[in-house]
């Protein structure tokens, strides 16, 4: 294997028929200068390098978007338009945590595991940021303020801090328990999903109410599918497991993962939107708004315990052997 500074190509790759996201593009341990780089280097680097280049473009499309809202809302005196806010504003944070993720994870074994701590933290935060929307805007006439509706964020706070401890713990498990690993990875972001998504169901599965069957229903139906197609590549690892090193750059199941990923929030972006704008006048008499109390206190809670569990698990990080932790790289 030929070593060039930041990169490791495998040079019987192509004569061995192997898959370069196998024997993998990057070197465990980079410089700045490297990290960098690479991104611009030959075709090896080209399966990791769509992530780190697609997101700060996404984090920016949906910076317009949030700017563009922003402009027109009278902050202090909308307080409808806060929860929508909230939501916009933790769009923007995800897609840019995940760039970074994957360009500087290569600084360290240890900040490897680090970048990806926090990266779990932020599709957390827009977790929550879009149960807070949901709660908002798109909860069906049924539910609104039933006990559900009242305790709906204050779980969802909940979900977010488990969450990302788990998908944190996770990552000690990748050598020695594989199995439990892949099972708490999926579990940690598909159950807060499901959480977040009740009242989404309930509305395109129960019909509950005419208020809330209006245009954003169809955009709703499209996220819930893209959010599925999105799990589905992100478990099933297809289509690279039927043809080794055919997607080694551009196809493979990671990258379709966060395209997915990326037209979902579009779309429930379109939805959210919609719901705030057609049922404003239902909402406004039915519904009770929620306070700024309340929302700075959702997202403060989901900052100081995610942020504990972050560093509560790179603290763990420098407590174990490096051979025990390190064995591979993923």
């Amino acid at each position: 294997m030929a070593d060039l500074g930041c990169f490791k190509i495998c040079a019987a790759t192509k004569n061995a028929g192997l898959s370069i996201l196998v024997c993998g593009s990057r070197a465990p341990v980079c410089r700045f200068r490297g990290m960098t780089s690479w991104l611009f280097y030959s075709r090896t680097t080209r399966a990791e390098a769509p992530h780190c280049v697609r997101h700060p473009y996404t984090a920016r499309f949906f910076a317009w978007r949030f700017v563009t809202v922003l402009y027109v809302t009278d902050i202090q005196n909308d307080s409808y338009s806060w929860p929508l806010l909230v939501y916009m504003g933790t769009s923007c944070v995800y897609p840019l945590a995940s760039s970074c993720a994957h360009t500087f994870s290569s600084m360290s074994r240890n900040a490897r595991h680090i970048c990806y701590f926090l990266d779990y933290g932020a599709v957390n935060l827009f977790g929550l940021g879009s149960a807070i929307a949901y709660s908002a805007y798109t909860f069906p006439d049924a539910l609104v303020h039933t006990t559900f509706h009242d305790y709906y964020v204050t779980l969802a706070v909940l979900n977010t801090i488990i969450s990302t401890g788990l998908s944190c713990y996770s990552r000690f498990l990748e050598i020695q328990k594989p199995r439990l690993y892949k099972m708490l990875r999926v579990l940690a972001f598909a159950y807060p999903y499901l959480w977040d998504s009740v009242p989404i169901f309930y509305r395109l599965f129960l019909f509950p109410g005419e208020s809330a069957q209006n245009e954003a229903t169809l955009y709703h139906q499209k996220h819930t599918a893209i959010t599925l197609l999105a799990s589905f590549f992100y478990s099933a690892h297809l289509p690279e497991r039927l043809a080794p090193g055919r997607f080694d750059y551009i196809g493979h199941s990671h990258q379709l993962f966060h395209v997915c990923v990326i037209l979902a929030t579009h779309v429930q972006m379109e939805a959210i939107l919609l719901d705030k704008t057609l049922r404003q006048e239902w909402l406004l008499v039915n519904s009770r708004p929620l306070s700024f109390p309340q929302i700075a206190g959702a997202i403060l809670l989901c900052l100081v315990f995610s942020l504990g569990n972050i560093i509560y698990f790179s603290a763990a990080l420098y407590r174990i052997p490096e051979p025990e932790l390190h064995k591979k790289e993923t």
